[in-house]
């Protein structure tokens, strides 16, 4: 990646994959692009964990480590897996809202290696000014939507709170925000489908055109998805 585009000479792009709507799935989508882009693209990415007090994330990695720890084997996989990349797991880092965008600036600071990417995981509520000021800091935003009713009159005003921010303030740091379509059954009403993206995207709000289907993450098994076990098993197969 031409030494990481010169890490060092460059600010990272911020990025969080956000709701106003806790139990959308964002720190399984931060979790899922933090590993592709850091282990199979070759990006240097941080994940700071903003999530007070679950920090999920945070304890998944604290989970991890033990886990190498007590198992040799995986120990040794992980090792060639970091030597073959040059490099170790990113790092995941918890801190409080309030003091989120101060931290973050003195880690980056402190750090020897430069990032390419840093992903934010936030709390499900933007009832908080300390959330919304961190949106505000954000380079783009990914907003998870569901067709459901319920989903979608917390989602659509935040949308719209979002994209007014952004039309009325052009100096904030927050380029634009993307929603997409998420857990999608195949069962949804086309006319129900229809009239929300026509709401959306007469916003001047263009949704994007990946749609991840209800099957790729169950539930039921969001609490096994890794940050460094998912590239490090018996087959060489993601676990």
């Amino acid at each position: 990646m031409n030494d990481s585009m010169n890490h060092r000479e460059k600010s990272p792009v911020y990025i969080s994959f956000c709701t106003q709507k806790g139990g959308a799935g964002k720190s399984v989508f931060t979790t899922l692009a933090a590993s592709y882009l850091h282990y199979e693209k070759g990006y240097n990415i941080a994940v700071i964990d903003c999530d007070y007090p679950q920090w999920s994330i945070h304890k998944m990695r604290k989970r991890e480590a033990e886990q190498l720890q007590a198992n040799t084997f995986y120990q040794r996989k992980a090792e060639v897996l970091f030597q073959k990349l040059n490099k170790p797991a990113y790092p995941v880092v918890p801190f409080v809202p309030e003091k989120a965008m101060t931290r973050v600036s003195e880690f980056l600071a402190n750090e020897s290696e430069g990032y390419d990417l840093v992903l934010f995981d936030l709390p499900g509520t933007v009832n908080n000014e300390s959330v919304v000021e961190i949106l505000f800091h954000m380079d783009y935003l990914f907003i998870p939507v569901m067709t459901s009713r319920i989903n979608m009159e917390s989602t659509l005003p935040f949308i719209i709170s979002i994209h007014e921010m952004i039309t009325m303030n052009p100096k904030v740091r927050l380029k634009s925000i993307h929603p997409f379509w998420n857990r999608m059954t195949g069962k949804e009403k086309q006319e129900l489908f229809n009239y929300y993206e026509k709401a959306i995207c007469g916003l001047g709000v263009s949704i994007m055109q990946t749609r991840i289907p209800q099957s790729v993450i169950p539930n039921c098994c969001q609490d096994s998805l890794k940050t460094i076990l998912i590239f490090v098993s018996k087959n060489d197969e993601v676990l």
